[in-house]
């Protein structure tokens, strides 16, 4: 790792900029690498839509899964993959099934956990 930072091996994905700003803001922010941050250019979100969600994840996906392979083959042993996500809105609940099914076509020996939270409002 560079200047004794190590990074975990995570890619955070998002359509819209918020949280992920806030994340990169954060006194955690050296925890990330800024290369595994994927951001939609055009930052509009999902609008809380599974759909919409759904169909960028399928527009967006080589970028995706560029970094996604890209930590992948860099791993020593990769075991598998968790994914965390939201299921009330539109970029975790869309999005993350679709980037879910890909994960499973494309690693299909590889397991997938994953810990879905859903909001309160």
């Amino acid at each position: 790792a560079e200047d004794d930072f190590y990074f975990p091996f995570l890619v955070l994905l998002d359509l819209e900029p918020r949280v992920i700003h806030s994340i990169m803001s954060s006194p955690y922010a050296k925890l990330y690498n800024p290369e595994n941050i994927y951001l939609s250019k055009d930052g509009g979100g999902a609008g809380n839509n599974w759909a919409s969600g759904f169909s960028q994840g399928e527009k967006l996906q080589e970028e995706v899964f560029d970094i996604i392979d890209r930590e992948a083959d860099g791993s020593d042993s990769l075991e598998g993959f968790v994914l965390c996500h939201s299921i009330a809105g539109g970029t975790g609940s869309g999005m993350g099934s679709y980037i879910m099914e890909r994960l499973s076509d494309r690693f299909p020996k590889k397991l997938i956990q994953t810990f879905r939270g859903f909001s309160k409002k």
